[in-house]
């Protein structure tokens, strides 16, 4: 009777002893897993914090490179910029000793041009009264334009050369062309001809009546009937209306010389 709760008891006992090692190595278990699990995130969070430093040091070493690039760009366009400031002071310094010399220059010329003017004005004065309304005209302006400082003394100079030009085309043309004479008071509408500088006539539009400039006398000298007709075929051949010949017209006559 006494055997039997005995070993039940043993038993009891036993089973207890067996169970307990299983229910620590569980509650050691969870722990561990516990402990695995915070390193695991501590190990996370680690490797995070490891990531952003490591990407912040990144983006600093970009931008220390960036600003590194910046400022070695910055450089060379000072260099280049220091380049082209010096370049154009020198260009300056040129383009000063140019105008100097330019204006030295406009006061050995201007007196020439002016010089140049006035003959010219002399000589249209002085030669055939032929085309003078034009003439004179031209010779005004080159009057005025040595007086405009809008204009340079190069163009000036070549408005001057082609009214030399023109005057010099003169005096290898024949020309016919229409106009007005003054004869005792009033004024008769004829056509002129012009033998380059040689001679000077005109006749009246009926073609009754024709006359030859005598520079000597400073006067219009009338021609014969024959020298009339001749007259009329010149100015024809002028105009090419009529085939070229050989035709006998007065010249003016020659001042004697003393």
């Amino acid at each position: 009777m006494n055997l039997l709760p005995k070993v039940f008891l043993a038993a009891s006992l036993f089973g207890l002893s067996a169970a307990a090692p299983a229910v620590v190595s569980a509650n050691e278990l969870s722990r561990s897993e516990k402990v695995a699990k915070d390193t695991h995130e501590a190990a996370r969070r680690s490797q995070t914090r490891i990531d952003q430093v490591d990407l912040a040091s990144s983006e600093a070493r970009e931008e220390y490179l960036s600003n590194e690039r910046s400022a070695d760009v910055t450089e060379a366009y000072n260099r280049q910029l220091a380049k082209l400031v010096e370049s154009q002071e020198a260009e300056l310094a040129d383009l000063d000793k140019q105008l100097l010399s330019l204006e030295e220059t406009d006061k050995a010329v201007l007196p020439m041009l002016g010089q140049m003017v006035a003959t010219l004005d002399k000589f249209v004065a002085a030669d055939l009264p032929f085309l003078p309304d034009e003439r004179i005209e031209r010779v005004e302006k080159l009057h005025g334009l040595l007086n405009r400082a809008d204009v340079s003394v190069a163009e000036k100079y070549r408005q001057i050369l082609e009214a030399y030009l023109v005057e010099a085309q003169y005096g290898r043309t024949l020309e016919a062309y229409s106009g007005r004479v003054e004869q005792q008071g009033a004024e008769r509408q004829v056509t002129f001809l012009r033998i380059g500088r040689t001679a000077l006539y005109y006749q009246t539009r009926s073609g009754d009546q024709s006359a030859l400039w005598e520079p000597s006398r400073g006067e219009w000298r009338t021609l014969s009937e024959a020298q009339n007709l001749a007259l009329k075929t010149a100015i024809a051949v002028a105009r090419q209306q009529q085939v070229p010949s050989l035709l006998e017209l007065p010249m003016p006559k020659q001042e004697a010389r003393s």
